[in-house]
């Protein structure tokens, strides 16, 4: 059977308005989609990508060879929206939008790579998508193939949450009010755009009877996101290689805090990185362990991140750092919810060894 390829295309990208339009036109409706058995492979791969998005921290983006299978991944995505929102869990919907945007995110680096005038399409496609005014600028022969350059206004709109310091404004190319920005660049505010549509609109208001009628979709996914729970439980986290901290209930309440902004995929500006990274570095965990709490967050780069890590732990030949003293947590808005015990210590290593001690002691 030969692909349909607008129903290709938008299974990459089902967030687009083209794949509303795209299964409005197919006739398909919600309830074929919820109960008609001829939709059970949409259904379970639409649980699947919400799986992924838990476990994987992205959703995958299978080989389509039929039209059938590209139907079959874009009806998943209405349906895993449908799973997230009759879950409601707050977490849940952060990592979830997270994980689908940086999915395509991937998928359109992949796509735009070409060399091809369609590289070009596709930038432009999104452009008007997200209502982003864009132009490209050719530089000389041997540089990088093109610049793309956006309205500092539309700049602003989608980087205002991204908290490394290339994205503010003072380190960017302006010129006559416009950004430049390398390919790449660009494609990353296209990340942020997606992850805010997603966002946007979840979770979504489904009657409570279809929710209950759902509960053989949901029930392992809750079950999986209370494991998830709980391994975070108290500020405290786990590494894939299976690394526990002593007792993460005596952590200072603004590292739990970062550390749970971290984990739910919410940016924190570099103040905070900085802090929570020196604090776990002085308690013991390795440099490895640090960078996988990272990979929830939504401009992580593990490259940069490594780099940034192994400075911070003094081994590419600086001295190692400690973690900010209270004092400097309050004057960068970095002191949060801070208790009893903060009143007594100005550090918080203090603050985590005289809880330590205080637990010992019962």
């Amino acid at each position: 059977m030969e692909m349909h390829a607008d129903a290709l295309h938008i299974s990459r990208y089902p967030f687009l308005a083209a794949a509303s339009n795209y299964i409005k036109e197919s006739g398909v409706t919600l309830d074929d989609l919820i109960t008609a058995a001829a939709f059970e492979r949409a259904r379970l791969r639409g649980k699947e990508r919400v799986h992924e998005a838990l476990k994987e921290g992205t959703v995958r983006k299978p080989v389509i060879m039929s039209t059938a299978q590209a139907e079959v991944e874009l009806l998943s995505y209405p349906f895993a929206r449908i799973l997230v929102s009759c879950i409601g869990d707050e977490r849940l919907v952060r990592r979830y939008a997270l994980s689908e945007a940086k999915s395509a995110y991937e998928k359109l680096k992949e796509d735009s790579s070409t060399g091809s005038s369609s590289d070009t399409d596709i930038i432009n496609e999104l452009s008007r998508e997200f209502g982003i005014r864009v132009d490209f600028v050719r530089l000389p022969h041997g540089q990088e193939r093109e610049q793309v350059q956006l309205p500092f206004v539309d700049y602003l709109r989608f980087t205002s949450t991204l908290r490394d310091k290339r994205w503010k404004l003072v380190n960017r190319g302006l010129e006559k009010g416009w950004v430049k920005l390398r390919r790449g660049e660009f494609l990353r505010i296209i990340q942020e755009a997606i992850y805010e549509r997603i966002k946007r609109d979840l979770p979504l208001n489904v009657p409570k009877a279809l929710c209950e009628s759902l509960s053989s979709y949901t029930e392992d996914i809750r079950e999986e996101l209370e494991v998830l729970r709980r391994k975070y439980d108290d500020g405290g986290f786990e590494s894939s290689a299976g690394f526990r901290v002593r007792d993460p209930r005596c952590f200072p309440p603004c590292i739990a805090a970062i550390l749970g902004n971290l984990r739910d995929g919410v940016n924190v500006p570099h103040t905070a990185r900085f802090a929570v990274t020196a604090f776990l570095l002085n308690i013991g965990l390795t440099g490895d362990e640090i960078i996988e709490i990272y990979k929830n967050a939504p401009d992580f780069d593990e490259e940069r991140t490594r780099y940034q890590v192994e400075h911070i732990a003094g081994d590419k030949g600086s001295v190692r750092y400690t973690a900010p003293s209270c004092d400097t947590m309050r004057t960068y808005g970095n002191c949060i919810n801070s208790d009893e015990t903060c009143e007594k210590i100005s550090h918080p290593l203090s603050y985590y060894k005289l809880k330590l001690k205080m637990r010992s002691t019962k």
